[in-house]
C-alpha cells in the first residue's frame, strides 16, 4: 500500500538521476578573473609579481613581497550580453549584477637586516600573515532561447518511463499529487516522478490500460514546422574563497609561501520550458515544465608556490593549487502545465523539495609559472601560464553507480587546458596605468568553450592609501543542454561581459 506523505517533505534517494553533468563540473571547476583592481586590470598575471591580495589566487608567495601591513577592498559591478542560438533562432538578453569581490588584510612583520651582537645578516627579511576573502566564481546570469525542433519534451518523459508500472502512476482515491509524487520518490526514485509528471498531465499514455503497463506512447506530434520551444533560466550564486596565508622572504631573494584556503558554494537555478505548436490530432495544445535547483556545499584546498628574484629586473614564480574538496548537497523542486481541448488547463505541482544525500566533488587540481620584468620604477611587464587537468575532476562517490559513469563522462569528454595571462603596468609619478590580456583553452574535447579577456585600468597613490579602477571585457562560448535524456538539444550561447572593479587600499 502506498505510503501517504506530507505536501513539503525532504526525500533521501540512494541515487542521483539527473543531478550532476559535465555543465556542473566545470560551473565548479572554473574560477572567474576577480580580485583587485590592480589585478584583473593586468589579467591576473600576478604569478610572479606578488604584493597584491589577488595576486593570493596565483601564487601563496605573494604575501610577503607586500611592503607594509595593508587592508584592501573591491566592489565590481557587471554586465553581462548574452546571444542564444537554437536551431537557428537567435534571442539576446542582458543582466547586470554588483557585489564586493574582495577584502584582504595582511600583517608584515620586517627583521632587521642586521644581528649586532651576531655580526650576521638573519636569513628570514620579513614574514607575512594575510587573510583575503575573493569571490572567485560568480554564476549570476539570465537568458532566454526560442526556435523549432523536430523533437519534442515527449521524449524525455517517455525516457523515464520505460519499465515503471501504470498503477505506480495513477492516483488512487482520496489520494493527492503530492502524496503520489513523495511516495514515488521514495520508493522508485527520480525516473518515476517524471513518468508521474508527464502522464498525469496527459502529455504522454500508456500503450495498455492494465496495471502491470510499463511501456508509453507520446499524446503530441509536432506540427509541419516543428515544436516550438521556448527556454528560459535564471542562475544566481557563486563560489566565495576565505584565504589564511602564510609567507616569508629569505635573504631578500626569495619569497615562499602557503595558504589554506575555505570555499563556500552556493548556486541557484530556475529554467521554464514552454513547448506547442502540436499537430491538429495531439492531445495537448501546449506544455509547460518548471524546473529548480538549489546547490550548496563547502570545500577545503590548499596551495604552495615561490618566488625568486634572479636580479633587479627579473623575476620568476612557480605554484601549485591542490584540488578542492567539496561537499555539496542539491535540492529540487518541479512542477508541470499542459493546455488540453479535451483536459483543459492541468497543473501538476506536488509542492515537494526533493533533497538528495550529500556528495564528494573534486576539482582538478592547478601548476602555474609565471615571468616578471621588472622596469625598475617605470613600470613592469608579466606573463602567466597556468595547466588545469579538468579529466582529473572527480565525483568520490565509489558506490553510486550514476556518478561513477559521470566519472567516465569526465574522461571520455574533458581534456587539459592551458589559461596564458599577460599583464603590464606604466607608472608615471603617483600615476599608473595598466592592461592585461586572457587566452583560456577549451576544456571540452568535443565543442568550443574557450574564453578571452581583455583589461585595461589606472591607479592613483596617495602615499598612505590607493585607489584603483579596472575594465574588463570577457567573450565565451557556452552551450546548455535542455534535459539530461530525450531532448538533449544544446543551445548555443556567446556570453560577453564588461566588468568594472574598483580598489580601496589603505597601507597601515
Amino acid at each position: 500500500m502506498k505510503q501517504v506523505s506530507k505536501a513539503i517533505v525532504l526525500l533521501f534517494f540512494t541515487a542521483f538521476v539527473n543531478g550532476q553533468t559535465l555543465q556542473d563540473v566545470l560551473r565548479y571547476s572554473t574560477n572567474n578573473l576577480s580580485g583587485t583592481a590592480r589585478y584583473t586590470a593586468m589579467g591576473g598575471a600576478f604569478g610572479a609579481l606578488g604584493g597584491d591580495f589577488g595576486a593570493l589566487e596565483n601564487n601563496p608567495a605573494a604575501g610577503s613581497v607586500f611592503d607594509n601591513t595593508q587592508f584592501s577592498i573591491t566592489t565590481s559591478s557587471n554586465r553581462s550580453t548574452n546571444d542564444a542560438s537554437y536551431f537557428g533562432s537567435n534571442y539576446q538578453n542582458k543582466h547586470r549584477d554588483r557585489d564586493f569581490d574582495q577584502v584582504g588584510f595582511v600583517l608584515v612583520l620586517k627583521n632587521s637586516q642586521q644581528n649586532p651582537k651576531a655580526d650576521i645578516d638573519l636569513p628570514w627579511s620579513k614574514l607575512s600573515f594575510a587573510f583575503n576573502y575573493q569571490k572567485t566564481a560568480n554564476f549570476n546570469n539570465f537568458f532566454m532561447a526560442d526556435g523549432y525542433n523536430n523533437r519534442g519534451v515527449d521524449q524525455y518523459f517517455l525516457n523515464n518511463a520505460k519499465g515503471i508500472a501504470l498503477e505506480n502512476l495513477q492516483l488512487l482515491d482520496g489520494e493527492n499529487d503530492s502524496e503520489l509524487y513523495s511516495y514515488l520518490g521514495e520508493d522508485y526514485g527520480f525516473n518515476a516522478q517524471q513518468a508521474f509528471l508527464g502522464f498525469q498531465s496527459y502529455l504522454i499514455d500508456a500503450t495498455e490500460d492494465t496495471f502491470s503497463n510499463t511501456s508509453y506512447i507520446s499524446s503530441v506530434n509536432g506540427g509541419s514546422a516543428g515544436y516550438f520551444h521556448e527556454y528560459e533560466t535564471s542562475r544566481d550564486g557563486g563560489i566565495k574563497k576565505y584565504t589564511f596565508n602564510f609567507s616569508g622572504e629569505y635573504l631578500n631573494k626569495y619569497n615562499v609561501g602557503i595558504s589554506i584556503n575555505r570555499h563556500k558554494l552556493e548556486y541557484r537555478e530556475t529554467s521554464d520550458f514552454y513547448e506547442s505548436n502540436y499537430s491538429d490530432d495531439s492531445a495537448l495544445n501546449a506544455f509547460r515544465f518548471n524546473n529548480e535547483l538549489f546547490a550548496f556545499g563547502e570545500g577545503i584546498s590548499f596551495q604552495l608556490g615561490g618566488i625568486a628574484k634572479l636580479n633587479k629586473e627579473i623575476r620568476v614564480g612557480i605554484s601549485y593549487e591542490s584540488p578542492t574538496w567539496f561537499s555539496i548537497i542539491e535540492e529540487t523542486t518541479q512542477f508541470v502545465v499542459s493546455d488540453g481541448d479535451d483536459q483543459g488547463n492541468t497543473t501538476i505541482e506536488p509542492n515537494v523539495i526533493t533533497s538528495y544525500p550529500e556528495y564528494s566533488f573534486k576539482t582538478p587540481s592547478k601548476y602555474t609559472g609565471s615571468f616578471a620584468y621588472v622596469f625598475g620604477k617605470k613600470g613592469l611587464v608579466s606573463v602567466e601560464y597556468t595547466q588545469v587537468n579538468y579529466e582529473k575532476a572527480k565525483f568520490n562517490e565509489p558506490n553510486d553507480a550514476y556518478l561513477v559513469d559521470q566519472n567516465t563522462q569526465i574522461t571520455n569528454n574533458l581534456n587539459s587546458a592551458g589559461i596564458l595571462r599577460f599583464g603590464g603596468e606604466y607608472r608615471f609619478g603617483n600615476y599608473s596605468i595598466r592592461a592585461g590580456y586572457i587566452k583560456q583553452d577549451a576544456s571540452l574535447k568535443n565543442s568550443d568553450n574557450s574564453a578571452t579577456s581583455k583589461s585595461i585600468g589606472a591607479g592613483i597613490n596617495f602615499g598612505g592609501s590607493s585607489l584603483d579602477l579596472s575594465v574588463v571585457s570577457s567573450e565565451m562560448m557556452l552551450q546548455q543542454q535542455l534535459f539530461s535524456s530525450g531532448l538533449t538539444d544544446n543551445i548555443n550561447l556567446n556570453r560577453d561581459q564588461l566588468g568594472i572593479r574598483l580598489s580601496y587600499i589603505l597601507k597601515l
